[in-house]
């Protein structure tokens, strides 16, 4: 047998391998996470990103990069739940099973003879967020552009403000499903945005992500959703943490 034979061969023992029980543990293993709540076990949390990341690394051997990207988007959302600043972590571990249902079709597509994945990446991407809504507020336009770019991405249809007044009239006047704020902006700052989504009945499905300067716990109440460090890394951070 030769190596591209070989390598073929492997490559759909993996995927048979991820249909057959491997996506079916860690389901469970996200279920026993997610029972421990914010008492993390860490031995548990180890293993599963430990697994995870051979998913990753196992995946790009065999071509498969798509895959590989979502598992590398698995283990940053894992990195998320782990952080204290994080507190509403149902939604992530929502995200995670989300994605190892995808990681599941791309699996059965590629043992049905697929090699391209991409389409199948895009459309699950896509789907998970169709007919969803999220406003940001960010008043530098290089950031938020680059933001927008994300969410359109992932299927959000999205609009940009660059005040806390014109933030405050766009939550009042439609519904969205996604609130993205930095601290600093005119008018109204974004943990006052924020505090005023959390104590209104009417937005009590809308999830808030806070862009932070720095990592300091500074939510005694009304905590956002997701805390994202604004940094080099914001946009990865932020595709996983939504996607």
């Amino acid at each position: 047998m030769d190596e591209t034979a070989l390598i073929e061969g492997l490559g759909n023992d993996f995927a048979q391998d991820l249909v057959d029980s491997r996506i079916t543990l860690f389901h469970n293993y996200l279920l026993e996470l997610e029972r421990h709540g914010s008492d993390i076990d860490l031995g548990l949390y180890e293993e599963v990103f430990r697994r995870f990341h051979g998913a990753k690394g196992t995946g790009g051997i065999y071509g498969m990069y798509c895959v590989t990207t979502v598992f590398h988007q698995l283990e940053n959302l894992l990195t998320i739940i782990s952080s204290p600043d994080n507190g509403n972590h149902r939604d992530i571990f929502l995200k995670m099973h989300s994605e190892l249902d995808l990681v599941e079709k791309m699996a059965r597509a590629w043992l049905g003879g697929e090699r391209d994945l991409r389409a199948i990446f895009q459309e699950g991407k896509a789907s998970m967020h169709a007919n969803e809504f999220a406003l940001v507020l960010e008043p530098l336009k290089s950031v938020s552009n680059q933001i927008f770019a994300v969410l359109e991405d992932n299927g959000y249809e999205t609009t940009l403000v660059s005040d806390g007044m014109e933030a405050m009239q766009s939550l009042l006047l439609r519904h969205y499903d996604l609130f993205i704020t930095s601290e600093q902006n005119r008018f109204i700052n974004g943990s006052e945005l924020i505090g005023f989504i959390k104590i209104t009945p009417r937005f009590a499905n809308v999830k808030t992500v806070y862009l932070a300067t720095e990592r300091k716990n500074k939510w005694a109440v009304c905590a956002p959703d997701i805390i994202i460090k604004k940094d080099s890394s914001l946009l990865d951070t932020l595709d996983c943490a939504i996607a």
